[in-house]
């Protein structure tokens, strides 16, 4: 059968172009929504990466310090956190020497809150502004400095890792959605 109206039949086949650019639209949004979960679940999984590092680096710390029997300091700031060493001649705090101790920068998507528990603690050394001093210690004795430190996605506070220690017991790492254990 031979169709009597040849614009009708060219009419229905194919789409037109406001029907590809719909579609077209819609896939973008579509992957630009497809990123924006990828990219966030990237960061929480660099976070969880951060803070487990930094919570086995002070435990490593804190035993180093038992084994040398000397004393070590970290220092830590919005942008990253390094160990120091203590010198007993010249009371006062270096950049430690242990390959593994050294210092680190966070990502800086990365909202950092460091609170030490005894405020009133003395910090080893010498009292000169120009000299690096901890934020808190780990001491020979096995003891740490009660601290806390809480590490979280910006603007996210239902991703905060939190690593902490009354200064007896070991150092440990709470994780989020964890926090009941």
């Amino acid at each position: 059968m031979i169709n009597a109206n040849p614009t009708l039949a060219s009419k229905q086949a194919g789409f037109t172009l406001i029907e590809i650019l719909v579609v077209m639209v819609l896939l973008g949004l579509l992957s630009g929504v497809a990123v924006f979960t990828l990219g966030s679940g990237k960061q929480q999984r660099e976070l969880a990466n951060e803070s487990q590092r930094l919570h086995a680096l002070l435990r490593v710390a804190s035993e180093e310090a038992i084994l040398s029997n000397s004393e070590i300091g970290f220092s830590i700031d919005e942008d990253g956190y390094e160990f120091l060493e203590y010198d007993d001649e010249k009371f006062t705090w270096s950049p430690s020497t242990i390959e593994l101790l050294k210092g680190r920068q966070f990502p800086e998507w990365v909202v950092i809150e460091f609170r030490r528990n005894a405020e009133d603690l003395k910090i080893l050394g010498k009292e000169q502004d120009e000299l690096k001093k901890p934020d808190m210690m780990l001491l020979s004795s096995g003891e740490v400095t009660p601290f806390t430190v809480t590490l979280q996605v910006n603007q996210n506070p239902d991703s905060q890792f939190v690593i902490t220690s009354d200064g007896l017991e070991e150092i440990k790492l709470v994780v989020p959605g964890k926090e009941d254990e």
